[in-house]
């Protein structure tokens, strides 16, 4: 049978610091990236051993165990910290957006068209940290300012993957960030009541898209702007509103704010729900491709978010747990994990990432919300 090596102790970068765990399998691909990263040497009281293992992996075996790199959790930290500032700061610009426009009947392009173009930048730079929506904290906000960002936010990450140029990704995260202003012009009971709504009451909620179409053709924004607003609830088959057209005739802006939106919206509270679990809302958008939603646009949410979308807690086929942090270029079922807790349930310290396409690192299973607290 083959065998693996491994360190019989835990190994140091200094008095301090351990970088590798007695479990982390010691590679001859490992020890070539560690030098690679520039670790010269390691500190252990342990030795070298080798255990019989079964080989689970592809075809270059455990020594192809996909380790991609050791972080500190500080430099994670900081990160998630500017996200959070970054999202933080679009949430008071919608806020502020919103009252003006409910309060003064003001919704200046400029400031928004602004605003979007930060938004482009930042998600180029830290995108794996904004869409880790379990991780940012939403401050007590209206439950219309959260989702528009969030729908904004994904929206524009949606369309760098259908490689939007920058005018267009503009014009699409002003739509999404706007899709749900007609809301504002309702009373709030239509969409925030924890009772069932009458037919009348239903009827008059569909009413937002149509109102949002006018209202911004008032405001001057772009005709193309204006139709995604109006046609963000249509579906592909023919059955959304206002007008149930289907296909084609839907616009582009429109059906990935459509997908983005539904996401955003399943997995936030409500005051008649809890939020969805990510991943099952995620095959919930899945079964209904071709339906109600595109192809193209839920591939786009596929490959940002993977399977397991950012910030879900998850277990792999070799036992281990951790914490899903980014989706693989070209594989949505193989997400990039920080591995926090070994099969035995021991708590690792130097919390390796490893890319889930080796099936020893599989993703077999979503943590429930009680096993995900216990984790973190």
């Amino acid at each position: 049978m083959p065998t693996q090596k491994h360190l019989t102790a835990p190994s140091f970068l200094d008095e301090k610091y351990i970088l590798l765990s007695p479990e982390t399998p010691f590679s001859e691909s490992l020890k070539h990236r560690m030098i690679k990263w520039g670790f010269e040497e390691l500190h252990t009281e342990g030795e070298i051993s080798e255990d019989a293992i079964a080989l689970t992996g592809s075809a270059g075996g455990t020594d192809s165990a996909p380790l991609l790199s050791i972080e500190e959790g500080a430099q994670e930290s900081r990160a998630l910290a500017e996200a959070q500032r970054f999202y933080s700061g679009m949430l008071g610009f919608t806020e502020k957006l919103f009252t003006d426009f409910a309060t003064r009947n003001e919704l200046p392009q400029r400031p928004v068209s602004e605003k979007i173009k930060e938004l482009v930048e930042a998600v180029r730079a830290r995108r794996k940290y904004l869409l880790r929506f379990p991780a940012l904290q939403n401050v007590d906000k209206n439950y219309v300012i959260e989702h528009s960002v969030k729908t904004t936010i994904l929206s524009v990450a949606m369309g760098a993957t259908l490689r939007f140029p920058p005018h267009k990704l503009i014009e699409l995260g002003t739509a999404a960030l706007l899709h749900e202003s007609g809301l504002v012009r309702l009373p709030p009971q239509l969409y925030m009541s924890e009772a069932r709504l009458s037919d009348k009451e239903r009827k008059a909620l569909t009413a937002h898209t149509l109102l949002g179409f006018k209202q911004l053709k008032q405001f001057s924004y772009p005709l193309s702007v204006c139709i995604a607003v109006l046609e963000c609830r249509e579906n592909v088959d023919g059955s959304g509103y206002p007008r149930a057209i289907s296909g084609e005739r839907i616009s582009v802006y429109a059906k990935v704010i459509a997908v983005a939106g539904s996401y955003a919206a399943m997995t936030a509270d409500r005051p008649y729900r809890k939020a969805r679990d990510p991943h099952e809302t995620m095959l919930e958008l899945l079964r209904d491709r071709g339906k109600k939603y595109d192809e193209a646009a839920l591939r786009a949410l596929l490959l940002n978010l993977s399977l397991f979308p950012l910030g879900t807690s998850v277990e792999l086929a070799n036992g281990y747990r951790g914490l899903v942090i980014d989706a693989a270029d070209d594989n949505p079922k193989a997400p990039v994990v920080r591995i926090m807790v070994s099969a035995s349930g021991e708590r690792y310290a130097d919390q390796p990432m490893v890319q889930t396409s080796d099936p020893q690192y599989r993703v077999v299973r979503a943590l429930s919300s009680e096993e995900a607290r216990a984790l973190r």
